[in-house]
């Protein structure tokens, strides 16, 4: 089979505003619109629930691509402590090196609510910039990639953060494009979605592009991870997910069903009703609709997640089962729940007030509280004299959001 040259043949990138299937899709973004705007979470609980969601979406994502990792070692990644094996510190970096990139990418993806003018998100450069923020906290020997050429000789590539690949790959059945060619591919690309940047045809074009995005495979290695980061960073852009919820978790429980909605979007045209394009419409109207039923199922589970009531409950149910614990044995002496509800709906309060609503006449007793709340790791302060601020730890994830992240949940002595 010869290499992709021409970029018609990854069109259409978009399918036709006048088809069933297209209005269906747009109503059906529209319904993710209205959720997703409507979703109500503590003031004191999305900044907080934005960073603790981190680690659970990078452990998703490279679980898609066979290279997970346990949450207690994403953990011990946090505080740079790898681990002595070396596949595991390998898993370990990557695992950290997608939570970075995705705090780069929700900070230069553009306000909320529309994506940036001109285009920008869907152009080589800023999709680029998503890959070099990934990689470039890699050392050399995680960035060393290997695979199949059309040919079926193998290749071996340094992969350089930001750079396209140079060589030509098979994936799987699907023969990406010639590597001379991907800055025309590239091009035609920014030049389809560019003025799709708010509104529902803002979500569908970020939906189709992540499998356009994924057919044109740009870089030599990390273009899976690529993408879902530059459809995460699009749905943040459009403030959808307000840092509550992501398409990673999603993807990851149906991974076999996204890989085939993945391999037959790449189909070609099949006959003279599926569109005007080199590839298949309905497949790519059917993957479309894929992504959306993921989003939505994503925004309705974290709904229910953060309901205020449900989640007090939770917290309290946390600390009777951590008050028989050794290490925090008096959670219960005093209302730890009172300064927790208030932080709930705050995400900071200074010490003394906190120590204040804790109740009883002993400071000892307070002071023995807030260390056992400290230790449980419900509560953290910066410094000295800085508030203490809510905090959502991988280990008390079983008890705050049970079966968001089930894998956490089944980890025992997470310290």
């Amino acid at each position: 089979m010869s290499l992709y040259t021409d970029p018609y043949s990854m069109s259409p990138l978009l399918p036709r505003q006048d088809v069933i299937g297209t209005k269906a899709l747009l109503e059906k973004a529209s319904t993710l619109s209205r959720l997703s705007y409507r979703q109500q979470c503590p003031a004191g609980v999305s900044g907080t629930l934005r960073e603790a969601l981190r680690p659970m979406n990078s452990y998703y994502t490279n679980k898609i691509e066979g290279q997970h990792t346990s949450p207690l070692l994403i953990e011990s990644a946090m505080r740079k402590d790898f681990s002595l094996r070396p596949d595991e510190a390998q898993k370990q970096r990557a695992a950290v090196a997608c939570m970075l990139a995705e705090t780069w990418a929700e900070d230069h993806v553009g306000a909320p609510g529309e994506l940036a003018q001109g285009g920008g998100f869907f152009q080589q450069d800023f999709i680029c910039q998503l890959h070099h923020a990934m990689y470039r906290h890699l050392p050399i020997e995680d960035r060393t990639a290997h695979g199949t050429k059309a040919d079926g000789s193998a290749w071996i590539e340094l992969v350089e953060p930001g750079e396209l690949r140079s060589h030509d790959v098979q994936v799987g059945q699907h023969i990406p494009p010639s590597k001379v060619a991907l800055g025309d591919f590239l091009h035609v690309f920014w030049d389809s979605y560019r003025f799709e940047l708010k509104g529902e045809r803002a979500v569908i074009a970020i939906l189709a592009a992540h499998h356009r995005l994924a057919w044109i495979h740009p870089f030599g290695d990390g273009n899976g991870r690529t993408v879902r980061l530059h459809t995460h960073a699009g749905l943040h852009a459009l403030g959808l997910t307000q840092g509550i919820w992501s398409p990673m978790r999603g993807l990851a429980r149906n991974h076999e069903r996204y890989y085939q909605a993945l391999a037959m979007a790449d189909k070609p045209r099949e006959g003279d009703r599926d569109g005007r394009g080199a590839l298949s419409e309905k497949h790519l109207l059917e993957f479309i609709d894929f992504m959306l039923d993921v989003c939505l199922d994503q925004v309705e589970f974290m709904s229910k997640m953060l309901d205020v009531g449900q989640l007090e409950a939770r917290i309290h149910k946390m600390l009777m089962a951590e008050s028989v614990s050794a290490e925090t044995p008096n959670l219960l002496k005093l209302n730890s729940m009172l300064p927790l509800k208030y932080l709930l709906q705050t995400g900071q309060v200074a010490k003394a007030d906190f120590k204040g609503m804790l109740g009883g006449s002993s400071d000892r007793t307070q002071s023995r509280v807030i260390k056992d709340l400290t230790t449980l790791g419900i509560i953290q302060s910066d410094s000295l004299h800085a508030p203490f601020k809510l905090t959502f730890p991988i280990k008390l994830f079983r008890y705050l959001f049970p079966g968001l992240w089930v894998e956490a949940e089944n980890l025992q002595g997470l310290e």
